[in-house]
């Protein structure tokens, strides 16, 4: 008999430790998808657009804010803010899917060990059956020579009555 040998264990890699940068980016990156967020800046929106929209002269004159905000280039400030506030969390929220991706890949890599752990495990039963069926097709030959050797006996004790019951008559 045979012996396969187990295949190697690998053992699962210790989780990635996270960097604060990987903390927030994953909070910033569950907190925009969120409805309070999305809610947040609607109202901030439709807020902004009624106070240019019903504030009247006075909003509409620019003089309730800096010159510097409300001069030809008044977009400047807002554009600059909220574009650079788009790509931080463009590259946070990129960030988490990354490592999101990382750990699926990581997944799937344990997945394909298991599956090749599997027909390993496969092809040792399957020589552990064709052993199984090789000794129990032994063990009817082997079975089938205890019944001849069997009756081989019988039949020589019965001969050896036989000659006992002849050289001493009488006695059987």
């Amino acid at each position: 008999m045979t012996t396969v040998p187990a295949a190697p264990v690998v053992p699962a890699s210790a989780p990635e430790r996270e960097s604060a940068f990987l903390k927030v980016a994953d909070y910033v990156s569950a907190a925009m998808g969120r409805p309070t967020n999305i809610m947040i800046w609607l109202i901030a929106v439709i807020a902004w657009t009624a106070v240019f929209a019903f504030g009247g002269p006075h909003i509409a004159g620019g003089t309730w804010l800096p010159h510097w905000f409300t001069s030809q280039g008044f977009n400047f400030p807002l554009n600059l803010i909220t574009t650079v506030a788009e790509l931080f969390i463009g590259f946070l929220v990129a960030a988490a899917s990354n490592r999101s991706e990382r750990n699926l890949d990581m997944t799937l890599a344990r997945l394909g060990q298991q599956d090749d752990q599997i027909v390993e495990v496969e092809n040792r039963l399957g020589v552990a059956l064709a052993q199984n069926t090789t000794m129990t097709s032994e063990l009817k030959d082997l079975l089938a020579q205890n019944i001849e050797l069997t009756k081989a006996v019988e039949n020589l004790a019965q001969q050896v009555h036989a000659v006992v019951c002849t050289v001493t008559p009488g006695q059987a």
